[in-house]
């Protein structure tokens, strides 16, 4: 199925496990992307582990972050989904949508596979 790159931020929300446990059995492959500033959630199986995002990721690849920060440039082939609510500042969120918490993050990739 997709490559769903999960920021740090995104999994260290409390309700982590149980939300990502459920892309796995929908034949999802999970890569935590975390630097140093982030603790490893150990209750999850992770295909990989990487520092940063790669420059080129996978066409209907998904990135999903807590921080609005890490939405970056929009780039081809991946759709972000910011958990929880965008930032006020000067410089606007580039996420392609916005998600209430991470179970709702994990709906959104459920639903856009079943609806091709």
């Amino acid at each position: 199925m997709a490559l769903i790159y999960i920021d740090g931020s995104a999994a260290v929300q409390p309700d982590a496990a149980v939300s990502l446990a459920h892309l796995p059995e929908a034949g999802h492959e999970l890569v935590l992307v975390a630097g140093s500033r982030h603790a490893a959630l150990r209750s999850v199986l992770w295909n990989a582990r990487m520092d940063a995002m790669p420059e080129d990721p996978p066409r209907g690849s998904w990135y999903l972050t807590a921080d609005p920060a890490t939405c970056g440039d929009r780039r081809a082939g991946l759709r972000t989904v910011l958990i929880g609510p965008r930032g006020d500042g000067p410089r606007p969120t580039r996420c392609d949508a916005t998600a209430r918490d991470l179970r709702d993050a994990v709906l959104e990739i459920l639903t856009a596979d079943a609806m091709p």
